[in-house]
């Protein structure tokens, strides 16, 4: 279930936290990137967010992301619309996006996983 708490910086979440996907047993990836390393997030000067994924490794399968920073309650839509779907990690790498958007954010993310 996603959830947010809409504070200064934001915070938002979907599926396992890494500790889950450790007591769980399941072969796991994870990455994260910072806002401030896109364009659009440097643009705004946000110096503290980022994006957190995990997948399996192997099958790509997300697993869950959390976010801390500037509209961190839509971009963890994303993430919870692939899940959804069915979407693995390929499938939101390989996507097209508009440059500059914060949401890159969450698509570097993904592409910074050793899955």
């Amino acid at each position: 279930m996603p959830h947010a708490i809409f504070a200064s910086s934001q915070v938002a979440g979907v599926g396992l936290t890494e500790s889950e996907a450790k007591t769980k047993g399941i072969d796991y990836a994870t990455a994260s990137y910072d806002y401030y390393d896109n364009a659009y997030g440097s643009s705004i000067e946000d110096r503290d967010g980022f994006v957190k994924v995990l997948a399996e490794r192997g099958s790509g399968e997300i697993l869950g992301a959390h976010i801390i920073g500037t509209d961190a309650s839509m971009l963890i839509q994303e993430v919870v619309d692939a899940m959804r779907a069915g979407i693995t990690v390929r499938g939101i790498t390989q996507s097209i996006y508009v440059h500059p958007v914060l949401p890159e954010v969450v698509q570097r993310a993904f592409g910074e996983l050793d899955w």
